[in-house]
C-alpha cells in the first residue's frame, strides 16, 4: 500500500482530515494575523473562567468544569490547544492503523480505533498543553480579566456592530497587551463601523458593551 492510499484510505479519513483540519485552521490564523484580527482572542473571550489547578490525585469529584482546568484550557489559548488535539489525534490514528497494518496486513475499521486514539489524545493534549503553558510568558499581563477592560478605548477591526448583533474589536490594556473579542453598542440607536472607536461600558455574558460618546480627555 503506498502512502497516498494509505493516508486516504477510507478507514483513515478521520484521522487524516484531522490533521488536514489542523492545517487549514493554522493557515486561516495566520491570515487573520496578518490583517489585524485574531481568532484565538475571539474563543478564549468565550471561555469563563474556573479553577485551573487540577489534581486527579486529590479532586475526587471531578466534573467538566475540572476537566477543563486539567486540560489548560485556560492556561494555554483554546486554539493552540485545538491544534494540539487534531494533531495528536490524527498522528495516533494513522500510527496505530500502521501499526495493525505491518502486523496482521489489513486496517482496522476506523471506529475501532476511535476510542482509544481519543483517550491517548486527551491525555497528549494534558501533557503537550502543559510543556505550553511553562514556554508563554508569564507576566502580569495574565492577571488582566474582561471586567479591567470596562473604561478602555477599543477600536472595531471587522464586522459592523449593532444592539444584538456584535462586531470584533481589539484594544490594549495597561501592559500593552492587544486583546480580541465581540462588541456591541450598549444603546439601541447606535452602529459601529470598521475604524471606530469606542468607549467600553460594560459587559453581558458574551460580549462587550460600547459606546460612542468618548470624554475628550480619554480620545
Amino acid at each position: 500500500m503506498s502512502f497516498s492510499e494509505f493516508i486516504f484510505n477510507h478507514d483513515n479519513v478521520i484521522f487524516s482530515s484531522a490533521i488536514f483540519l489542523m492545517l487549514l485552521i493554522a493557515i486561516f490564523e495566520g491570515i487573520l494575523v496578518i490583517i489585524g484580527a485574531g481568532l484565538s482572542d475571539i474563543l478564549d473571550s468565550f471561555i469563563p473562567d474556573f479553577d485551573t489547578d487540577i489534581n486527579l490525585e486529590t479532586d475526587t469529584n471531578f466534573n467538566l468544569t475540572k476537566f477543563f482546568g486539567w486540560i489548560r484550557l485556560k492556561k494555554v489559548p483554546v486554539l493552540m490547544l485545538l491544534v494540539i488535539f487534531l494533531t495528536s489525534f490524527g498522528l495516533i490514528g494513522l500510527f496505530i492503523q500502521l501499526l495493525v497494518y505491518n502486523i496482521i496486513g489489513i486496517l482496522w475499521l476506523q471506529y475501532l480505533v476511535l476510542i482509544p486514539t481519543f483517550i491517548l489524545s486527551i491525555f497528549s493534549l494534558r501533557v503537550f498543553g502543559g510543556i505550553i503553558a511553562k514556554l508563554l510568558p508569564k507576566d502580569e499581563t495574565s492577571s488582566i480579566s474582561r471586567n479591567d477592560l470596562i473604561g478602555h478605548i477599543a477600536i472595531i477591526t471587522l464586522g459592523k456592530a449593532k444592539k444584538g448583533s456584535p462586531a470584533e474589536a481589539k484594544v490594549k490594556d495597561i501592559y500593552g497587551q492587544v486583546h480580541y473579542f465581540m462588541i456591541e453598542p450598549e444603546n439601541e440607536n447606535e452602529v459601529f463601523e470598521q475604524g471606530d472607536k469606542v468607549l467600553i461600558s460594560a459587559q453581558n455574558n458574551k460580549n462587550f458593551l460600547a459606546i460612542k460618546d468618548i470624554p475628550e480627555k480619554l480620545k
